[in-house]
C-alpha cells in the first residue's frame, strides 16, 4: 500500500543528501541512509520510498568501488605508489562526479516532491520488483532466483 505524499515529509530529500554527502565522507553518510530506510521506508509514501530504495542502491554502489579500490591498493603496491594514484583519480574524477550529477537532480527532484529515476538502477529494481511480484503465492521450490 503506497500512502500520498505528504508535503511536509523530507525523507526523500534527507535519502538524497546523504547519498551525495556518502560520495565525499564513505561510510558515515552509508550508514546514516541504512538508519533512515530501516526507520523510515514502512510509513514513507511511494515517492519517498523510490527515492530511498535508489539512493541507497546508488550509495552502495559507490561505496563498494571505493572499498575495492581500497583493498586492490593494500594487495598490490600500497599507497606510496603510482597505482593507488590512477585508481584513486579515476574514482574522484570519474565516478565521484557521475554520481553528484545524478545525485544532485535526484536531491532538487525530492526536495520538491517529484519522483526521479536513476538511469540504471531505477531499471534494475524495477525487474527486481516484477520478479518480487510474480513469485506471490508459489511454494518456495517453484520461485523464480533473483
Amino acid at each position: 500500500m503506497s500512502l500520498k505524499y505528504k508535503p511536509n515529509d523530507h525523507t526523500a530529500a534527507f535519502a538524497e543528501a546523504f547519498f551525495i554527502a556518502n560520495l565525499l565522507f564513505v561510510g558515515v553518510f552509508y550508514l546514516a541512509l541504512w538508519v533512515l530506510y530501516f526507520f523510515r521506508y514502512k510509513q514513507a509514501s511511494s515517492i519517498t520510498k523510490n527515492h530511498i530504495k535508489q539512493a541507497l542502491v546508488a550509495s552502495s554502489f559507490s561505496t563498494f568501488i571505493f572499498i575495492d579500490i581500497n583493498i586492490i591498493i593494500l594487495l598490490t603496491s600500497g599507497y606510496a605508489s603510482l597505482t593507488a594514484l590512477i585508481l584513486l583519480e579515476t574514482y574522484f574524477m570519474l565516478f565521484v562526479p557521475i554520481f553528484l550529477v545524478i545525485g544532485i537532480f535526484a536531491f532538487s527532484r525530492a526536495v520538491t516532491g517529484k519522483d526521479f529515476r536513476y538511469p540504471i538502477i531505477a531499471r534494475i529494481l524495477n525487474l527486481v520488483d516484477e520478479a518480487m511480484q510474480e513469485d506471490k503465492g508459489k511454494p518456495p521450490l517453484q520461485r523464480k532466483r533473483v
